[in-house]
């Protein structure tokens, strides 16, 4: 049988004043755009690349993906040369290839209208963020952006990014929920304190996910695993 829309969540979420959420992977499908064209992106770098190394790196900043890469295969180009060529990668994808989660802009809209606030906590560079919300015309919903440098590089899973969108919102961790589609996003947003909903999208069946209060197949499930009404 197919898995309910929503499935059971592993505890009731508490009474959420802010929703705050990944980008890549849950707002866009980047994450699978990444995945196909990084195909010949790191092939190129690492010979050894095996495919399931992915779930290793998804949801990595591309400063802590350089920093992976380099340790476990060794790497011989610089820092600035592999994150020069990440950017421009970034453009193609961003620019041409992603597209909005189905249902994302209703989500946004029951949430606002429900009275709760809405930001992102990214470990995206700020460029690459500003290139979705620019082609989509996404900023006015956020009540707050966080990006990879709004935070000194101290990406997922650290805690820095979600608890900076919290601050920003202005409410403690402890009222605010992350909508998130990576191991690494969901172990920061647990770090930081909020609860946390993990998004099965169809390209992150490999992500351990244990450690989120509740799973989603749908970004248009939100309001109900949040009992948002």
């Amino acid at each position: 049988m197919p898995p309910p829309a929503v499935p059971k969540p592993r505890k009731n979420a508490p009474r959420i004043s802010a929703v705050v959420f990944d980008m890549d992977g849950v707002m866009v499908d980047s994450e699978l755009q990444w995945k196909l064209a990084e195909k010949e992106f790191l092939l190129h770098r690492v010979p050894r690349w095996r495919a399931e190394d992915y779930q290793r790196v998804t949801g990595l900043s591309p400063s802590a993906l350089y920093d992976f890469l380099n340790e476990a295969y060794g790497l011989a180009e610089s820092r600035e040369s592999f994150l020069h060529d990440c950017g421009r990668l970034a453009e193609t994808i961003y620019k041409n290839r992603v597209t909005l989660a189905d249902g994302l802009l209703e989500t946004f809209a029951r949430v606002k209208s429900s009275g709760r606030s809405l930001g992102i906590a990214s470990s995206s560079p700020r460029d690459w963020i500003s290139m979705v919300l620019e082609r989509f015309g996404l900023a006015a919903w956020f009540g707050a952006v966080v990006s990879a440098d709004d935070v000194n590089g101290r990406t997922k899973p650290l805690p820095d990014s979600y608890l900076a969108a919290c601050a920003r919102l202005g409410f403690v961790p402890e009222v605010c929920a992350a909508v998130e589609d990576s191991r690494v996003g969901v172990l920061a947003a647990k770090n930081a304190g909020l609860f946390c909903l993990a998004f099965r999208n169809g390209a992150n069946g490999d992500q351990d996910f244990s450690a989120a209060d509740a799973e989603i197949m749908s970004v248009k499930d939100v309001p109900e695993a949040l009992r948002i009404d």
